[in-house]
């Protein structure tokens, strides 16, 4: 059982007096598990919670939603991956501890809104957010994608070229080692 949801009846009356983004990581998440429990929102009415969720904040209060977010399980995450909206995949996906296969295909999955302009430097923080777990991983969704036809007409596309950036990273720092980031 996950640490914090344990003592769930001590706080009862500030979890429901309090406004959604007045609580603690662990109290935003465990309302969410409600929800998502209750079915009471649906995943596009979840999306703004999320976004409220991953808003930027201190340093003790990103270890908190770090560790609150890693004691999901799996199941529970993928929801969270799947109401998130395409801008927040990334941040999301850098919570999960030990991302599977299924984590990066919901990532991979996530449409580009048609008024985004810059389509490719969003599916680029997918690819490097991936890829920053495990560069085998991205390899595998990514051919599991193509080849069960799940991907988008222009996910080869985008893919291959994000395929060239990679080269050219290992050329450039073969080149010029110290310069790594």
């Amino acid at each position: 059982m996950i640490s914090f949801l344990k003592n769930k009846k001590t706080n009862n009356w500030l979890e429901r007096c309090l406004p959604f983004v007045s609580k603690s990581p662990e109290m935003k998440i465990r309302w969410l598990i409600g929800v998502f429990r209750k079915g009471i929102l649906s995943q596009e009415e979840i999306t703004p919670y999320i976004r409220l969720l991953l808003a930027e904040k201190s340093g003790e209060e990103q270890g908190q939603l770090r560790k609150a977010f890693r004691e999901l399980d799996a199941e529970m995450q993928y929801r969270f991956l799947e109401a998130a909206d395409i801008y927040d995949t990334p941040k999301l996906f850098a919570l999960c501890s030990n991302p599977t296969l299924r984590h990066a295909e919901i990532a991979l999955l996530k449409k580009v809104p048609p008024y985004e302009k810059k389509t490719q430097f969003i599916l680029d923080k997918i690819f490097y957010a991936i890829r920053d777990h495990s560069r085998g991983m991205l390899e595998q969704a990514a051919e599991l994608l193509i080849k069960e036809g799940k991907a988008s007409a222009n996910f080869r596309d985008n893919y291959s070229r994000f395929q060239e950036i990679l080269q050219d990273e290992e050329f450039l720092l073969s080149l010029y080692p110290k310069a790594r980031g």
